[in-house]
C-alpha cells in the first residue's frame, strides 16, 4: 500500500482522493478524464520508491496530519526522530543585508532550544540551517523539489550536512524536478511542521508573507523580528507586528515559556 501511495504522489493526485482510496470509495475520481489518467498511470506503476513514509505509517509527522491540504507521502533523507523534538520554523527573506548575519545569529538560544525548521533557500533560511549545525544542534530543511534535483545548488554542501545531522523532506519524488510553484506549495509544510513561525527579515510582498499566511490558517503563533523603518527588509516583520504578530525583541521570551511547559 505504501508503494501505491507513493505513486499517487508521483502523479500529484490531490489528497482528498488519497482520503476516499483509503477508505475504498474512490470510484467518483475515474469519471473525472485528469485525475482517471493519473490514477490509471500510478496503478500501472512498477517504480519502487525508498525512503519514504506516508500517512499509514506511524512516525508520519502528527504535526502535519492537521493542517489543510496536508501531504500524504513525504520523502526524507536523515532522521525523522529529530521531529519528535519541539521546533521552530525560522523563515525570511532570500535577499540579505549587513544585519542578517547578526540577526539570526542572536536568536541562537532559541535555535538550541528547539530543532529549527526552514526552507533550505538562500538568504535567512541558509542561515538558519548553518548556525543550528554550528551549535551541533539538528535542524530540517523542507524543499520544493525532489532529491535528485536539490535547489539552490550552491546548498548543496550544506544539504549533506543537513542530512548527516537533522533531516531533508521534500513531498516531490525524487526525480521532480524544480518549478517556482512547488516553493510555494512547500510553504505549508515549513509553517505545518513548526510549533510556533518567527520572520527574522522580509519585504513586505515575498515568499515568507505566504508562508505567514499557511501558518496563520493553521493556528500557529507568528513572531516577528522588528527592524529600522528605514530597512526595507524589515517592513514585512514589522507590517506584521502592526497587524498583530508578536515581536520578537529578545528569544529568551520563548525559551523561559519552553522551560516553565517541560
Amino acid at each position: 500500500m505504501n508503494q501505491t501511495i507513493a505513486r499517487f504522489a508521483a502523479e500529484r493526485l490531490p489528497v482528498e482522493f488519497v482520503h476516499h482510496y483509503l477508505s475504498g470509495s474512490h470510484a467518483a475520481y475515474r469519471a473525472m478524464p485528469s485525475v482517471s489518467r493519473k490514477i490509471e498511470r500510478a496503478l500501472q506503476s512498477t517504480q519502487t520508491y525508498r525512503h519514504f513514509i506516508t500517512w499509514e505509517d506511524p512516525n508520519f509527522p502528527e504535526r502535519l496530519l492537521h493542517i489543510p491540504n496536508p501531504p500524504y507521502c513525504l520523502f526524507y533523507r536523515g532522521d525523522l526522530e529529530v521531529l519528535q523534538e519541539r521546533t521552530t520554523a525560522l523563515v525570511g527573506s532570500r535577499e540579505l543585508n549587513r544585519i542578517s548575519r547578526p540577526l539570526v545569529d542572536y536568536l541562537h538560544p532559541l535555535i538550541e532550544e528547539t530543532v529549527s525548521i526552514s526552507g533550505g533557500a538562500l538568504g535567512i533560511d541558509g542561515l538558519v540551517h548553518e548556525l543550528a549545525l554550528s551549535r551541533e544542534r539538528p535542524t530540517v530543511a523542507v524543499l520544493g523539489s525532489g532529491f535528485l534535483h536539490l535547489y539552490p545548488a550552491a546548498h548543496k554542501q550544506l544539504f549533506g550536512k543537513i542530512e548527516r545531522n537533522g533531516l531533508l523532506l521534500s513531498e516531490y519524488v525524487p526525480e521532480t524536478p524544480v518549478k517556482k510553484f512547488q516553493f510555494l506549495e512547500r510553504n505549508r509544510l515549513v509553517s505545518g511542521l513548526g510549533d510556533r513561525l518567527v520572520v527574522v527579515q522580509s519585504r513586505q510582498q515575498s515568499g515568507t508573507m505566504n508562508t505567514v499566511g499557511h501558518a496563520l490558517e493553521q493556528g500557529k503563533t507568528v513572531f516577528a523580528v522588528p527592524g529600522s523603518p528605514l530597512d526595507p527588509l524589515a517592513a514585512g516583520p514589522n507590517r506584521l507586528i502592526e497587524e498583530g504578530a508578536i515581536p520578537l525583541t529578545n528569544p529568551d521570551q520563548i525559551v523561559n515559556d519552553l522551560m516553565i511547559a517541560r
